[in-house]
């Protein structure tokens, strides 16, 4: 690789070996290697202090390359789409390259962000070895490399985190909430639409509202963060009901018709109405594991005595009470 990349920066490269200097931006297993190609380069510089080098003509040749491929195959094209995207960014990495070089002082972190559609969740390890589940309609940011005096990603959405534990602190910002801990397992909850909920399984965490109100949670402990007061209520829960998702479960345990149809409507991305206010306080304990949606509202008809019909120019489920 350190070949092709000096036959790039040399003008003096064949279309294959460009390829495989692009693969060096496009593939993460050659991130290492890329990085040692642009120190070791950036140190064989004579810059001198005070100057910032000019890399546009770096920036130009790249577009320039780009706009000369655009009339080829359909090969070379899907090629050139990929060095699109490094073009975009390629001033960013020679610049940290130069920030080392000159001892510049200023640290550039890469952030990365994982989203989840509706009806849909993933799972993944973050840079420390901590797991993340993420639910549906959710997003997680967080560095390439937790670097600093903490380990800082931020959540919308919903979340499940089995973090590693470390003497560096653990911290989720989330709407009106930020949890701070050093190794512990617990779920976050934090949508646009809902006040933020946080529920601890192993370990102990502290919250910190966004007015600054302080609580430590012990495990079995569920919060509810008031986004108009940021008081924080605290009470005793069964844990798996708030944690079954990351096992395709959802559980309701005694919960009101209006939140149960938001959980449905984020697990199933459909959208569900309410017809009647009245039964929106309606109580459901059921637990559900691979239904359909249509299962789903056949149980509710059952068990809550309503009737649903479906819309289906607006995609949308109707629900009303059985008269």
């Amino acid at each position: 690789m350190k070949e092709f990349y000096t036959k790039y920066l040399e003008n003096n490269c064949t279309e294959t070996e460009f390829q495989s200097f692009v693969e060096l931006f496009i593939k993460p297993d050659r991130k290492p290697v890329l990085d040692a190609n642009m120190l070791e380069h950036w140190k064989s510089l004579k810059a001198i202090e005070g100057e910032t080098p000019d890399l546009s003509d770096t920036l130009h040749k790249i577009h320039f390359e780009i706009n000369n491929k655009e009339t080829g195959s359909r090969k070379t094209r899907k090629l050139f789409t990929y060095l699109t995207r490094v073009a975009a960014v390629l001033l960013i990495p020679l610049a940290i390259a130069l920030f080392f070089t000159l001892n510049k002082t200023e640290v550039y972190t890469e952030m990365q962000t994982i989203s989840t559609p509706l009806a849909s969740k993933t799972h993944f390890v973050l840079p420390d070895s901590s797991e993340v589940w993420l639910n549906s309609g959710s997003t997680l940011q967080f560095p390439h490399k937790f670097d600093g005096n903490k380990r800082l990603v931020k959540l919308t959405g919903e979340a499940y985190f089995d973090v590693k534990k470390s003497k560096t602190p653990f911290e989720v910002q989330a709407n009106n909430v930020s949890v701070n801990v050093l190794g512990t397992a617990f779920n976050v909850m934090s949508y646009s639409d809902t006040n933020p909920e946080v529920t601890l399984e192993r370990g102990k965490v502290q919250l910190i509202s966004n007015s600054g109100v302080q609580q430590i949670l012990e495990p079995g402990e569920h919060a509810v963060i008031d986004a108009s007061t940021s008081a924080i209520h605290v009470e005793k829960v069964d844990t798996e009901i708030y944690s079954s998702w990351i096992n395709n479960k959802l559980i309701f345990k005694n919960e009101s018709l209006k939140d149960v149809v938001e959980r449905l409507e984020r697990w199933y991305n459909i959208s569900i109405e309410i017809d009647d206010k009245f039964i929106s306080d309606k109580k459901l304990t059921a637990t559900i594991e691979y239904e359909s949606i249509t299962e789903v509202m056949d149980l509710l008809e059952i068990t809550m005595s309503l009737k649903y019909n479906y819309d289906k120019n607006e995609r949308k489920l109707i629900i009303k009470p059985v008269k």
